[in-house]
């Protein structure tokens, strides 16, 4: 069970990883550590996600946890890193049949 400071530093995470892949001033140590997150999130967090709307513009949380993947996804295209964005994709399948349903 995800425990409620669990989900405040996971939206917290979210929101740095937001800020850090828009201004696209990053490391690659920093990138690394937000594709770790991305890669270790299990459906019970994704599935908290599209329950909770703690950010308003979005519907649900899991909505910013797809424009992140989204962008991760663009940034390894660029760099060639096509296994990454295999995992990543396969992340976003998880995330959007969550949505759906």
């Amino acid at each position: 069970m995800i425990s409620s400071l669990q989900m405040r530093m996971s939206i917290n995470f979210l929101l740095q990883a937001t800020r850090v892949l828009h201004v696209g001033n990053y490391e690659k140590e920093e990138l690394e550590m937000i594709y770790n997150f991305i890669i270790s999130v299990d459906n019970e967090i994704l599935n908290h996600y599209n329950i909770t709307s703690s950010i308003i513009v979005y519907s649900s949380d899991l909505e910013l946890f797809l424009e992140i993947v989204d962008r991760l996804i663009e940034i390894y295209e660029d760099t060639e890193e096509y296994e990454k964005c295999d995992e990543l994709k396969s992340k976003k399948e998880q995330a959007i049949n969550i949505l759906k349903n």
